[in-house]
């Protein structure tokens, strides 16, 4: 497998998102990625993406042309596009902008290396298909040394008229007492002064879970 060296993800929307950048950031630098601030000297281009807001989407369009045109002359370029946009556009991305490699919706964060593996194989992937998310054990790159962001709870199952947030990120999926118990001990061990527990529906945290009570809930 051949792999790019230089990464750069632009992150847009919500607190999940830039916690999925986060991980997704860790999970290319264990691959032996290094980040570029500059996202004209990268390898690779990830756009995590939000369609809450139509400026950031619009945004996203804009960025992506610039890079489109960018792989016209430099083939090894890798385009990634995440998040919501993603999951909501699907393989419209792909006739859009044909030079995408990876379209992923936000509950394929974790996956990212494997996605990853079959794009540099020669395939041009969409990964935006249901699924139960897995838990990742690689680090993530944090932007902050004092504060972390750590994921309780994903997607929501409310279906509120004005809201697309179910539609593009999936029923909730609690993740397990002690899997958020020992993250929160390992960021204590590293110093980390400040955690932010996040969710789209925070207070739907443990309904799913077999063996959870309403007292254990909160």
């Amino acid at each position: 497998m051949k792999s790019p060296h230089r990464y750069h993800i632009t992150t847009f929307g919500c607190q999940m998102n830039k916690a999925d950048s986060e991980r997704m950031a860790g999970i290319l630098e264990n691959m032996g990625f290094e980040y570029s601030e500059d996202p004209n000297h990268a390898n690779l281009v990830l756009y995590n993406t939000c369609t809450i807001r139509d400026n950031a989407e619009q945004k996203v369009y804009s960025y992506l042309g610039r890079q489109a045109k960018r792989k016209h002359e430099q083939p090894d370029l890798t385009l990634v596009v995440a998040g919501c946009v993603a999951q909501q556009e699907g393989e419209t991305l792909l006739r859009r902008v044909p030079e995408l490699d990876l379209v992923m919706g936000p509950q394929h964060a974790n996956r990212l290396r494997d996605l990853l593996e079959q794009v540099f194989d020669g395939n041009q992937v969409v990964a935006t298909e249901a699924i139960q998310i897995a838990e990742d054990i690689t680090k993530p790159r944090r932007d902050s040394s004092i504060s972390a962001w750590v994921n309780v709870i994903y997607g929501c199952n409310e279906r509120c008229t004005y809201c697309v947030v179910p539609n593009v990120r999936g029923k909730e999926q609690s993740r397990t007492p002690e899997a958020i118990r020992t993250e929160m001990e390992v960021l204590g061990q590293q110093g980390y002064q400040e955690i932010t527990l996040l969710g789209q529906n925070i207070d739907a945290y443990g309904r799913d879970l077999p063996g959870v009570t309403e007292s254990g809930r909160h």
